[in-house]
């Protein structure tokens, strides 16, 4: 995977999204083919979140 640089946009894009997080428990979404910042939720369909963690490694 190349790293590339957040761009000043980007960067505050996602600190608005992390603080959205914390304080408002909104859902931080991920695009899954390349695992790029694409925004924010308040509401995550179930088979969003069964993908999301089927896709973590488990290694027991």
């Amino acid at each position: 995977m190349d790293f590339r640089p957040l761009t000043d946009t980007e960067r505050r894009t996602l600190l608005a999204a992390l603080r959205a997080n914390v304080q408002e428990d909104r859902a931080i979404l991920m695009d899954r083919r390349n695992t790029r910042f694409v925004g924010t939720a308040e509401e995550v369909p179930e088979e969003e979140v069964v993908n999301a963690i089927k896709s973590v490694p488990c290694h027991y």
